[in-house]
């Protein structure tokens, strides 16, 4: 009999395929077939690769029923037959391993039998299992048990279960386990509504329901096409050492599958959590934790006075409608906490159907708590009525959920939100890079990734987002159009509605339509207003980031104090799944906490390495966790994943494949769960987030968890998505619901900081939101980046070297300064032309950042309140400190132009004048 599964020997070149058997051929023939027991991987084309024991090459096999058939070109003897070789059609990252066609035909005639000696795979990882040799297919409705060692990884028949010995399906645990285990099902006419019940208490089927990312129970009706296996993944706390789950689906009549556990002599007291192969943590995919009201740092609890709401530096003003009649900021435009109300709206906001005058009894408020108040509101007009939620969290956001209905047929001219907009300068969405702002005329297009508007200035500035009761959070980065936006009904309105934006207000307008007597209609309004909190130079510029995997004492040795551990490293080997090397990254994040340093970890959700012990049972999930796609991409996918999925990154360094998640689902109650269990087990100050593929509501649960730790910190790195492939996204926009939660942003690679100023200020440094950023792309441009406080961090391929700046931050002693930008009426240096001054004021001096955006060598003019830096111009001295690197000591008239290339750093000091001593 065939062996069950295959044997590892790691070979090279990996082109070879990850798969080979060898045989002996003992007699003179001019054809053999080879036995080969699995499934042809995923868009295979027939053919294989043929060599002698010693290595010489001996043609191509091509596939036959049950195996390949090759010429045995140097007679009787051993031959190897890598039978899934492939060349790669696309970069090391993201492969597209294509398998060799044949080539040639076979001699004619009888084909001769040869002895199987060893079916082998290079890797472990790559091994075919028993779980993934098929048998011939069987008649009738049938269920089998399986333990969680030999997870159900195809869609035929196994041979096992038909091979092994009948009786119950023995399990092994420690007390107090909570246990996971599967039921095949498997049927030769489909099966319909398959459900399963056991009187184990706190049992649980993931694969028929749960918990979803919002706390919300749900079932799934599973149906299973004619001879296809379906796996259900099951899970309970053990305390029996037997059991019985019933299988049922209509038309058949139930089915029993009976387990008996073995119990060890250990006990667990994290019910099997601390192994991730035990699986046990499956349950982390129902978790509700962190998802209560606590208000998280540095925010506040929201007031209420009156129709007067209050969140930290922002209030609003509610209408007797219940929409807002004022949106209030009280940030400076150095984006700290004042006095002075700074209106984001000229007027009130309205929803407005033309022909319609609208009749409200006023809102009433319906719950509040520190995290949030909620109200409702009820209109009438004539047969239309339009029932109004509201809600307002402590981060500002502020969200609307408009339900108009008709009693009567109804043709309406127009549904549109109206924002009477005060004189802000800069927008940034639907369509438009960050910058200044103008008028816009927007439809919306299921191409684009367009869905939301920020309008505002450096202090003040409101996002809106539209959307209804469908909406669905698109793929990103790469993979928009797999998963593009769901166009909301209300809005769109088959291509009538779109956005419009002139001098006076923001128009979101659903154009004509008809209702019918009891439709509905669901009109969802994000408004969220920034800033959300205020930055924190001093913290900005004592963290320094470190991206690599090295001894605590390299990353003092280069300034830093913030360490960032990739994946694809001896400690995190595989993305997204910093669970199965804990022990060795405990040790380095136990190194840098002994050196006074910061440990993060790089851990998301947007895809999730195939060497994740729970990918079998979200396999079973259908596309719930994992994104449906084309299939392809890395072989590994093509041989045991097949076609629907979609494939994603591949790291060279581990030989670790990925697949896309599905953008909200159960998955984010499992990672909140993980990133608790680092915090407790390994001690993590923080996560590197890879772009973002859950929404703020679990976001709000990340910060939850990581304030657990004294001083946490989340950085958020995105490339620049405002391209076709990622549906015209500014990142700043796309994620603008996050920074709230954000400490940092590294934005990126193809960012243009060659970009207009306008363009930095808005879509780049992060500033107008209330957190600050670093640059990446070929170094950033040191100059115009410290114009926004911005400096590179270390990193490998191309990422720059801040570590002269560091020492310049140290010696000017700049996270004791106070930061004044050129978008300032306080900033005491001006720069002429084009070119921008930020100065940082601080004890000792002031350190003047010049950005310039002239095309070469340029002098610039500079205009100093020296007043406002306490120093007599007579006696002031105005230089340039040496940056290695980047700059020469120079002595400069504080009355004559200064020449800059690109831009410039002063540095101003001298006695302190009179009158501001």
């Amino acid at each position: 009999m065939l062996q069950p599964h295959e044997a590892v020997s790691f070979w090279a070149p990996v082109e070879l395929g990850n798969h080979r058997v060898t045989v002996l051929v003992e007699t003179e023939s001019p054809l053999v077939t080879v036995p080969v027991p699995w499934i042809p991987p995923q868009h295979h084309r027939g053919s294989g690769l043929v060599r002698t024991a010693g290595g010489e090459e001996a043609g191509r096999a091509h596939a036959v029923p049950g195996g390949y058939a090759f010429a045995p070109t140097h007679g009787r003897g051993r031959y190897v037959l890598y039978y899934t070789a492939y060349e790669n059609a696309a970069t090391p990252q993201y492969p597209q391993h294509e398998y060799l066609p044949p080539t040639g035909d076979l001699p004619e005639g009888p084909s001769g039998t040869c002895v199987v000696e060893s079916y082998e795979a290079r890797t472990e990882h790559d091994r075919y299992t028993d779980m993934e040799r098929p048998a011939p297919a069987q008649e009738g409705f049938l269920a089998f048990g399986e333990s969680r060692e030999h997870p159900i990884r195809m869609r035929a028949l196994p041979a096992r279960w038909l091979e092994r010995e009948p009786g119950p399906v023995r399990l092994r645990a420690d007390r107090g386990d909570h246990l996971a285990f599967q039921i095949g099902v498997y049927g030769s006419r489909p099966l319909r509504d398959v459900r399963v019940e056991c009187d184990l208490p706190g049992f649980t089927c993931h694969t028929l329901g749960g918990t979803d990312h919002l706390g919300r129970d749900f079932t799934r009706r599973l149906d299973v096409s004619a001879h296809t296996v379906q796996a259900l993944w099951c899970g309970a706390l053990i305390s029996e050492s037997e059991f019985t789950v019933r299988v049922f689906t209509e038309g058949e009549q139930p089915l029993t599958v009976d387990f008996v556990v073995e119990l060890s002599d250990r006990t667990s007291d994290d019910h099997g959590d601390g192994d991730p192969a035990k699986l046990s943590r499956l349950r982390w995919l129902d978790s509700r934790r962190f998802a209560d009201d606590t208000v998280v740092r540095p925010f506040t609890p929201v007031t209420v006075d009156g129709a007067r709401l209050g969140v930290l530096g922002r209030t609003v003003t509610l209408g007797p409608d219940g929409l807002p009649a004022a949106l209030t900021s009280y940030f400076t435009l150095e984006v700290t906490l004042g006095q002075e109300a700074v209106q984001v709206l000229s007027g009130p906001v309205g929803f407005e159907v033309p022909g319609h005058a609208w009749a409200s009894d006023g809102w009433r408020i319906t719950s509040r708590s520190a995290a949030a108040v909620t109200w409702v509101s009820r209109w009438r007009a004539g047969d239309l009525t339009l029932d109004l939620d509201g809600r307002l969290e402590f981060d500002g956001t502020l969200e609307y959920r408009l339900d108009l209905s008709a009693h009567a047929d109804a043709d309406l001219d127009d549904t549109r939100l109206s924002v009477p907009l005060a004189a802000l300068p800069y927008q940034m969405g639907l369509g438009r890079p960050g910058g200044a702002r103008a008028e816009l005329d927007w439809r919306w297009d299921v191409s684009r990734n367009q869905d939301a508007l920020w309008v505002g200035a450096v202090n003040a500035g409101v996002q809106v987002r539209l959307s209804d009761e469908h909406y669905t959070r698109p793929l990103n980065t790469n993979f928009y159009h797999q998963r593009p936006l769901v166009l909301p009904g209300s809005w769109h309105n088959g291509g009538r509605g779109g956005v419009r934006l002139d001098d006076e207000r923001l128009l979101c307008y659903g154009g004509p339509r008809r209702m019918a007597a009891g439709e509905r209609l669901r009109f969802d309004v994000r408004l969220t207003l920034t800033p959300f909190k205020p930055i924190d130079t001093a913290a900005h510029f004592r963290e320094r980031y470190f991206h690599a995997y090295r001894p605590a004492r390299e990353v003092l040795e280069a300034g830093a104090t913030v360490v960032n551990t990739h994946h694809a490293t001896e400690v995190n080997p595989y993305i997204n799944y910093p669970f199965l090397a804990v022990d060795r990254l405990k040790e380095y994040v136990d190194e840098l906490h002994a050196a006074g340093l910061r440990g993060k970890v790089y851990y998301t959700v947007r895809e999730l390495t195939t060497r994740a012990p729970e990918l079998w049972a979200l396999l079973s999930l259908g596309d719930e966790v994992l994104a449906a796609g084309p299939g392809g991409g890395g072989a590994w996918s093509r041989e045991h994943v097949g076609d629907g999925r979609l494939p994603a990154w591949f790291a060279t360094a581990t030989d670790d494949s990925s697949l896309i998640t599905s953008g909200q689902s159960r998955w984010h109650n499992f990672y909140v769960e993980g990133l608790d269990w680092l915090v407790r087990n390994v001690g993590v100050d923080g996560i590197y987030l890879d772009d973002l593929g859950f929404d703020r509501e679990v976001m709000k649960r990340v910060r939850r968890v990581l304030d657990q730790r004294p001083a946490p910190l989340i950085d958020l790195h995105s490339a620049n998505q405002f391209n076709a492939k990622d549906g015209y996204a500014s990142s700043a926009n796309l994620y603008l619901e996050h920074m709230p939660y954000v400490d940092r942003l590294w934005f990126g690679e193809y960012f243009d900081y060659s970009a207009h100023p306008d363009q930095w200020l808005v879509e780049t440094c992060g500033i107008p939101f209330g957190v600050m950023g670093d640059m990446l792309q070929d170094g950033g441009h040191p100059w115009r980046g410290l114009v926004y406080g911005m400096t590179s961090r270390v990193y490998g391929g191309g990422g720059g070297d801040p570590r002269s700046m560091w020492r310049l931050f140290d010696a000017c002693d700049l996270p004791s300064a106070a930061m004044y930008g050129y978008w300032s009426p306080s900033a005491p240096v001006r720069a002429s032309s084009q070119a921008r001054a930020t100065t940082y004021v601080g004890p000792a001096g002031s350190l003047v950042a010049i950005g310039s955006w002239h095309d070469g060598p340029a002098d610039v003019k500079l205009e100093i309140d020296w007043d406002a830096l306490g120093l007599d111009p007579r006696t002031a001295v105005v230089r340039s400190p040496a940056v290695e690197g980047l700059q020469e000591a120079a002595l400069f008239s504080a009355y004559k132009p200064v020449p800059v290339e690109g831009g410039r750093v002063l540095w101003i000091s001298g006695p302190r004048s009179r009158s501001s001593r």
